[in-house]
């Protein structure tokens, strides 16, 4: 995750956490969110070399969707020390596969399957964003194109 999406996340998580408002969901693009060299970032509270597991998965899904598009949707932070880290667990999946196809995949593995998988319902990007790689909010609607269907992932 670059900086600018740091400096754009971060204050957004703080004000929903000082408001408990959490209505809006923020997405950030797998790519930025799974580096394994980005300690900001954990997903299913691993951190590092543990991401790959996740992006092994993620690769599978793209090899069978070559259309496909995956995200993370963050739910808050904890400070550590002066730092920060991002909190998430959950992918969410725009692709043309059917349900039972994307269950298929992300059952395969023996230790890391997840908690949940489902559809979304049809208007679950109305409140969410996806964070840019310059730190812009960019509509999460947007992403959704005609002939995909959205799907949750999640662990805990």
């Amino acid at each position: 995750m670059n900086q600018k999406q740091k400096e754009t996340i971060l204050p957004i998580l703080k004000s929903a956490q000082a408001t408990r408002s959490y209505q809006t969901t923020y997405w950030f693009a797998y790519q930025d969110y799974l580096d394994p060299s980005d300690g900001f970032t954990e997903f299913v509270c691993e951190r590092f070399e543990e991401k790959q597991a996740y992006l092994g998965l993620i690769n599978t899904l793209l090899a069978a969707d070559k259309t496909a598009k995956v995200f993370v949707q963050v739910y808050g932070y904890e400070e550590v020390g002066d730092d920060f880290v991002l909190s998430a667990e959950t992918l969410i999946l725009l692709s043309r596969l059917s349900l039972s196809e994307i269950e298929r995949i992300f059952n395969a593995p023996e230790d890391i399957f997840p908690s949940g998988i489902g559809a979304e319902r049809p208007d679950f990007a109305r409140q969410s964003f996806v964070i840019g790689e310059h730190g812009d909010l960019l509509p999460a609607k947007n992403f959704c194109e005609e002939g995909f269907s959205a799907y949750y992932c999640w662990w805990d």
